[in-house]
C-alpha cells in the first residue's frame, strides 16, 4: 500500500496528525481539509491503494459519506469521540478514539499498510508458464502411457509420479516424460 491520507474539518489539526504519522516513517499522501479533495487525491493513488485516516466531519462530507464513496482500495481509520461513535456504523471502518493514543494509531496505520487493502496482502503478479506445445503434450501423454503400462500404474498415479520426480529434481515435466522414455527414470 502507498500511504495515509489525512482528511480533517481543522487544518491545523490535521497537520498534528501528519507529523505524527510521517514521524513514525509512515508515507503522508496529503492533508486535506474537504471530503472531495480526500477523493480527488485517493483516486490518483488508487492503484496501490492506502488509508483514507479522517475525523467525524470534513467541510463538505460526514465520514459516512466518504466510507460510501471511496476506493476500494483504501482502508478507513475515523477518528472519533464517544458520542460521534454511536453515529457511525460501517463494517470496514476501524474506529479511534479521541483523545488519540498515538501508539494505536501508527500501529494501527502500519498493520493495515502492511497487509494491503481488505485485509488481504497484495497479490503477487502470478507467473504462468507458457502453454505446452502439442509435441510436448504428446511426448508427456506417452511417459505416462509407458509407465501405466510398464509399474501398473493409473493415469493419476503416473501424472504424480511425472510431478514428483520433476519436483525432486528441478526438471520440467517434459525433462522428466523425456528420461523416461529414454530408460533413465
Amino acid at each position: 500500500m502507498n500511504g495515509v491520507i489525512i482528511a480533517c474539518r481543522d487544518a491545523g489539526m490535521g497537520e498534528k496528525l501528519a507529523q505524527v504519522v510521517s514521524s513514525s516513517g509512515i508515507r503522508v499522501l496529503g492533508t486535506v481539509t474537504k471530503g472531495a479533495s480526500a477523493l480527488h487525491l485517493a483516486s490518483r493513488f488508487s492503484g496501490e491503494g492506502g488509508v483514507l485516516l479522517c475525523t467525524y466531519a470534513m467541510s463538505d462530507m460526514t465520514v459516512m459519506e466518504l466510507f460510501q464513496i471511496r476506493p476500494e482500495h483504501f482502508e478507513m481509520v475515523v477518528l472519533l469521540t464517544a458520542r460521534q461513535r454511536a453515529m457511525v456504523r460501517g463494517e470496514g471502518m476501524i474506529c479511534l478514539d479521541v483523545p488519540l493514543n498515538r501508539r494505536d494509531l501508527i500501529e494501527t496505520l502500519a498493520l493495515l499498510l502492511e497487509r494491503g487493502w481488505h485485509g488481504h496482502k497484495p497479490k503477487q503478479q502470478e507467473q504462468r508458464p507458457a502453454p505446452r506445445s502439442k509435441a510436448d503434450s504428446d511426448l508427456i501423454f506417452r511417459a505416462k502411457a509407458l509407465l501405466m503400462e510398464r509399474n501398473n500404474m493409473t493415469e493419476p498415479e503416473a501424472h504424480r509420479f511425472m510431478q514428483k520426480k520433476s519436483m525432486d529434481t528441478g526438471d520440467s515435466l517434459v525433462a522428466v516424460a523425456e528420461k523416461i522414455l529414454n530408460g533413465v527414470l
